[in-house]
């Protein structure tokens, strides 16, 4: 019994150490919980700004069967906005020179070969991307349709005389949400271009 006691003690003893000695990084650890919390429950409406350049959003999701579709939103610049809420951020970034690729349906013959796909290319000076709720708007759209070679998305913008279907509408919007995103354009004039 004497013997247990012996070597039970000093673990004992190291073991009350280790739980009741606060070291540096489970102060600082405690101190970020603590500005988070105060954050979340900050009663101040006061909305934080970001500035950024080149900036890119890829998404990504499933087309009936295996395919993965991609939607690649490019932006020139934007503002992202973080406000408060309650308990948590509503995220809010307004873009400005808008390039963004939507792949609409991927294809490939019999055989397997010869990879298509038809595209989007929607083009505007400014629009919005809603983080939280995963929503993208712009206004004052330049909307064509491509069949283009390949599974990828273009790295640029293609000439519109090469789409087969371009138009304008008053604004555009997608919601990315379930199988398959929400697309809708309002006042939308179209233009099939004659091959």
């Amino acid at each position: 019994m004497i013997l247990f006691s012996a070597l039970f003690l000093p673990f004992a003893a190291f073991w009350i150490f280790q739980m009741t000695w606060m070291r540096d990084s489970d102060i600082e650890e405690y101190k970020q919980l603590i500005r988070k919390r105060e954050i979340a429950s900050s009663t101040a409406q006061m909305p934080t700004n970001q500035h950024r350049k080149g900036v890119q959003k890829d998404i990504w999701f499933s087309q009936d069967g295996s395919a993965r579709l991609h939607y690649e939103i490019f932006s020139e610049r934007s503002l992202l906005t973080l406000t408060p809420v309650g308990n948590h951020f509503e995220i809010i970034e307004s873009l400005d020179g808008i390039r963004c690729w939507m792949q609409d349906k991927l294809v490939t013959d019999d055989k397997g070969m010869n990879p298509t796909q038809q595209a989007r290319l929607i083009e505007a000076e400014t629009g919005i991307y809603r983080h939280t709720t995963q929503e993208f708007i712009a206004n004052d759209v330049y909307l064509s349709l491509f069949r283009l070679k390949g599974h990828s998305l273009p790295k640029t913008a293609l000439p519109r005389k090469e789409a087969y279907l371009t138009g304008v509408a008053n604004d555009i919007s997608f919601v990315f949400g379930g199988k398959t995103p929400k697309f809708q354009a309002n006042q939308f004039q179209a233009a099939v271009v004659k091959e």
